[in-house]
């Protein structure tokens, strides 16, 4: 896990064929349906009933759009809790799903209306308030639902981006993050990085200890092999690096799951 950070052409040849005209279309020439469907344009109607079937919800469900307001939108009280917000559209390209929870800035992301958009939220409790906006307007139509998070491996990823936070402190200008939780031996590398000293912050939980060195993709190592007590102090060291990529090599000896963040900062 990391922290941060079809074209199409269609060439068309004509060629003049001598002594042929077109006159138009063969006279009793039929258009299909389908062709006609696709020059006529989706009435609001058709795209909130598309809307309410991606979203697997009513039409007449809070969050969802309607022939008269376009824009779903739902404001609802909930416990603290971890929650998954969908956001689906029709009848246009993309839209914008907004979350709001309490005093905190709204989240805003784009996202196109070919797929359902899912969002993870941990939420502290109170009022949160989704909608979702097309830019086109009317008839194009977008929805909004909020339900229990299902998705155990979403709240352990929240969990393990919390602890990170926690135990890593404050982010530090040009850090490169990682962290990952594993029962047994792990490799993590990074890459993009820039030549040059850093200061390599390291924390673990779960085992008593663990083994931790650093290579470089030749296979030189920048940090050999330590071993680090997982007791929630912060693990500090500098290092050189002459590669733009680093592999972390975390060995805990057993089978004991552990936690691990650990971040590079470039020296000043």
């Amino acid at each position: 896990m990391r922290y941060g950070k079809a074209l199409f052409i269609v060439a068309a040849l004509a060629t003049p064929l001598a002594g042929c005209e077109y006159s138009g279309p063969a006279e009793g020439a039929v258009t299909s349906p389908a062709q006609t469907a696709t020059r006529e344009q989706r009435s609001i109607q058709q795209n909130v009933a598309e809307v309410a079937g991606l979203l697997k919800a009513f039409p007449t469900d809070p969050g969802m759009p309607s022939e008269t307001e376009p824009a779903g939108e739902l404001t609802i009280e909930l416990a603290p809790g971890d929650y998954t917000v969908k956001s689906a559209c029709a009848g246009g390209n993309s839209a914008n799903l907004s979350i709001v929870q309490g005093e905190r800035p709204p989240l805003t992301m784009p996202y196109t209306c070919d797929s359902v958009l899912e969002r993870f939220v941990r939420h502290p409790g109170g009022p949160l308030t989704i909608s979702a906006t097309v830019p086109t307007g009317k008839p194009a139509a977008a929805g909004v639902t909020v339900q229990p998070n299902t998705d155990a491996r979403a709240s352990e990823l929240e969990d393990l981006q919390e602890w990170s936070a926690q135990r890593l402190g404050p982010e530090k200008p040009g850090q490169h993050y990682g962290s990952t939780v594993s029962d047994t031996v792990t490799n993590y590398g990074m890459t993009a990085l820039d030549p040059g000293t850093y200061e390599l912050h390291f924390v673990c939980e779960g085992p008593p200890e663990v083994q931790l060195s650093v290579s470089v993709p030749s296979g030189a190592e920048v940090l050999a092999p330590v071993r680090v007590p997982c007791n929630g102090d912060l693990f500090k060291t500098s290092l050189e690096l002459v590669s733009q990529d680093a592999d972390f090599r975390i060995d805990p000896g057993d089978r004991t799951v552990g936690r691990y963040a650990f971040r590079l900062v470039p020296s000043t």
